[in-house]
């Protein structure tokens, strides 16, 4: 099973006419094809632990990685599954870099140099569990203005093939949509440092940030996750999203 594929869909549709999610996966793409950011996306491929991956991550991040060396980071849009994965978990693992080295880098500069990820880390970003964890993030983001319903989240699935979801990871999308919004539970399951950076960094791709329940929502999730103002920073800015 693999949730990869949903959050793929989501990330190039938008979810319930937010605008700005295809903006900041652009914006995302071409910081990941600039500076230190395109170091850590090429270094999953060398991760021992790549064995463990399922196919679509593996396939997602050799996708991403041809499309930094080649020089175009906008190909990784396109990538599905494991390129989904890929993007978030390279802006978290790039966050938590910048976070251990006390740097303050930005879009098309170097992260800091230093308190490189570890297989644990990486491992935590591309795991089922972080998939499913990112989806959850980005359906709670959208959900905090009201925005999103089942009819919205129907029409998206609709259009996957059999093969792309199955009736498990549709019914764990309308639970999902139907649970109370609580970025504290959200939080709880979440076990580590790099995976609290993909939450959060899934959370500002999902929605425009242009309304006041979203920052609320953005600052209490925030706080659940305990992210330092650093890294809230970084992700901000490296995905081109408003301040919160």
């Amino acid at each position: 099973m693999s949730f990869g594929n949903i959050l793929g869909q989501l990330l190039e549709q938008g979810i319930s006419g937010q605008d700005q999610t295809r903006a900041r996966l652009d914006a995302s793409t071409q910081s990941i094809a600039q500076g230190g950011l395109a170091d850590i996306a090429k270094a999953f491929l060398s991760q021992p632990q790549a064995g463990g991956m399922t196919g679509a991550q593996i396939g997602g991040l050799g996708a991403i990685a041809g499309a930094l060396i080649g020089g175009g980071g906008r190909a990784v849009r396109g990538a599905a599954g494991g390129g989904a994965m890929a993007i978030l978990g390279t802006l978290a693992l790039a966050a938590l870099q910048n976070a251990r080295a006390g740097g303050q880098a930005g879009p098309g500069a170097q992260v800091a140099a230093g308190a490189a990820p570890t297989r644990e880390d990486v491992a935590a970003v591309v795991s089922e569990e972080g998939e499913r964890l990112a989806l959850r993030a980005m359906i709670a983001a959208a959900k905090a203005d009201g925005q999103i319903d089942l009819q919205e989240m129907d029409r998206i699935l609709g259009r996957m093939n059999a093969d792309e979801v199955t009736d498990a990871e549709r019914r764990f999308v309308v639970e999902e949509i139907s649970r109370p919004l609580d970025p504290a539970d959200l939080a709880k399951d979440v076990r580590n440092p790099a995976q609290a950076a993909e939450v959060y960094a899934a959370s500002l791709l999902a929605i425009d940030v242009d309304s006041e329940p979203e920052r609320e929502y953005l600052r209490a999730l925030a706080a659940a996750l305990r992210l330092d103002p650093g890294t809230v920073s970084f992700l901000h800015r490296t995905t081109g999203a408003p301040a919160a």
